[in-house]
């Protein structure tokens, strides 16, 4: 049966209802009987005057007769549990992208946030470049799109149990790698690298269909992009827009005199726009949510930066797999990862810088866009951070690009990592008043890695934000609790190890506690145990260092 409503925007008091049809009778709360028409689809209305903290059970008679139930519930309660999704198709064709939605609507999630990528409408863009008529260039395709995701029958038994968010991403906004009024181009040699312009209206087009055709929160500036706020008790979320506003991603290299690209943003390129930018950091800091969870389309740790500056120095800046047969451009994987917050260092150290100075605590990531599913404490990233992984488009490229060039930066484990599982995953988060259980769940194993955070943790302080310069996968290393202070010590990639490596310990404000005098890795690599120093209570960061690399985990000690 298709589904054809969509609940979201729900506050305290009320919710929107957004309905594929143009005549229908709803009943809900104190609405009963109430019928609704419109001269084109879809029926958006606000069923107000709810009560918080409640459960509500809602049915809807569309115009065929056709009788749609479901329920919802409003804030505040406690705990609550959101579950976090991104990069599906929706015509799914394989039995796990199937399998995936009624796993999630078994967690019984009170919220549903979907962080882009939602269906792939962007293939009708074969001949890029040079032509730049992207699906969203004709109204009728963005009218078709959200049609099809209301009548999606694989997500009914998720629009019938919870609420809904949602925020594009490039191929949902306008096309792959775009942002404010351009696609880049990095993917091959035969035309100039660099940012190719597209007609306006497709942005103004983008911006207008999600307006009119999903039931959001209120947007801060329609004409700037889709940010917004909304908060459900001790949980606030600002979801970003990290597409319409961002200025050209290839504008970050520069080609010198020998065919060598090089990495130099400049402070002003950024990826949310001075006003969305500005709008963040008033917002968090205003805030006075328990926990402030920043939705984006794609990844922001901040380490990524050196999987761009790896590739550059490859020789003559290319990738050589399979025995030197097959030669990929440096560019390629560099414009790859400059898709995310990498490409954008000034923005993201802004929003660090902010949050610690004016000491905001309880702020974390969830993004989307790249297919693979990972955990992050903060320490290696400046914020923890969850990466939902695919619904359906799923795949190990961006692992297996990571692991090539000896690059770690996500610490709490996932695909590739903790789990050898690629298949459909999503995220999952219950908030507690004191804590929060931050999952990574696939379609068939389960629980393939978490981490509990405090409520109270802060962002990685300033004497610790000093990016990775060299690689660092031979310093992974896991912990597990062994008696008092003690902890059981495994290495990932001993094999990987660097010759000489030292433990450090910091506090909360960056100040080290402790170290280890440096020693061989032959050492360490023998060494079953971790023992470390009586020091007070409260969260510390553990790292293992070497010259110009290091890997870390955020603990908290009792």
């Amino acid at each position: 049966m298709i589904a054809q409503v969509v609940v979201g925007g729900v506050t305290e008091t009320s919710a929107r209802f957004s309905i594929w049809d143009t005549q229908a009778e709803i009943s809900v709360a104190h609405w009963i009987g109430r019928r609704y028409s419109t001269a084109e689809p879809p029926m958006g209305f606000t069923v107000d005057s709810l009560a918080p903290s409640t459960q509500y059970v809602y049915e809807v008679r569309l115009s065929s007769g056709k009788i749609v139930t479901g329920s919802f519930r409003t804030p505040p309660f406690s705990p609550l549990r959101v579950a976090f999704i991104s990069c599906h198709d929706l015509a799914p064709a394989g039995r796990d992208q199937k399998a995936i939605y009624g796993v999630i609507a078994r967690y019984q999630p009170h919220l549903i946030i979907h962080l882009g990528d939602w269906g792939y409408p962007d293939t009708t863009e074969p001949n890029f470049p040079p032509s730049t008529h992207f699906f969203a260039q004709r109204w009728e395709n963005l009218v078709r799109l959200y049609k099809q995701r209301h009548e999606d029958p694989y997500m009914q038994p998720l629009f019938q149990i919870a609420p809904w968010a949602y925020a594009y991403d490039d191929h949902d906004y306008v096309a792959d790698n775009t942002g404010r009024d351009y696609r880049a181009q990095y993917k091959t040699l035969k035309l100039p690298v660099g940012d190719y312009p597209f007609d306006p209206i497709q942005r103004e087009n983008a911006l207008k269909a999600y307006s009119r055709f999903f039931p959001h929160y209120p947007l801060v500036d329609s004409t700037e992009g889709i940010f917004q706020r909304f908060r459900w008790g001790d949980v606030e979320f600002f979801l970003i827009d990290d597409r319409s506003a961002r200025t050209g991603t290839m504008r970050v290299f520069q080609l010198g005199e020998l065919g060598r690209y090089y990495f130099r943003p400049k402070p002003e390129y950024s990826i949310l726009g001075k006003k969305q930018r500005e709008w963040l950091l008033q917002a968090l800091k205003s805030s006075t949510a328990r926990w402030k969870v920043i939705l984006s389309g794609v990844t922001y740790n901040r380490n990524l930066q050196l999987l761009i500056h790896q590739a550059l120095t490859l020789p003559d800046q290319t990738l050589r797999l399979a025995m030197g047969l097959y030669k990929v451009p440096a560019i390629f994987i560099a414009g790859f990862i400059a898709d995310t917050w990498a490409g954008y260092p000034a923005d993201q150290d802004s929003i660090l810088a902010w949050c610690w100075r004016e000491g905001i605590p309880g702020v974390l990531f969830v993004s989307g866009d790249t297919h693979v599913g990972t955990l992050e404490d903060g320490t290696m990233g400046g914020f923890p951070e969850l990466m939902t992984g695919g619904l359906g488009k799923t795949e190990k490229r961006s692992y297996k690009l990571a692991k090539l060039l000896g690059i770690s930066i996500f610490n709490r484990g996932g695909q590739g990592i903790s789990a050898n599982d690629f298949r459909p995953a999503f995220g999952l988060i219950d908030f507690y008043p004191d804590s929060a259980h931050v999952r990574l769940i696939g379609v068939q194993k389960g629980v393939l890695s978490e981490i509990r955070l405090d409520a109270g943790m802060r962002p990685l302080p300033p004497t610790l934000w000093e990016r990775l310069s060299a690689p660092n996968i031979g310093l992974m290393f896991d912990l597990r609790p062994a008696g008092e202070r003690r902890y059981q010590l495994r290495w990932r990639m001993p094999n990987k190890m660097p010759q000489r490596l030292a433990f450090c310990l910091y506090d909360s404000e960056g100040r080290k506690v402790w170290e280890t005098p440096s020693a061989e890795g032959t050492y360490w690599k023998a060494q079953k145990y971790l023992d470390l120093p009586q020091v007070p209570p409260g969260a510390y960061f553990l790292r293992a260092e070497a010259q110009g690399t290091y890997y870390g985990l955020r603990l908290y000690l009792r």
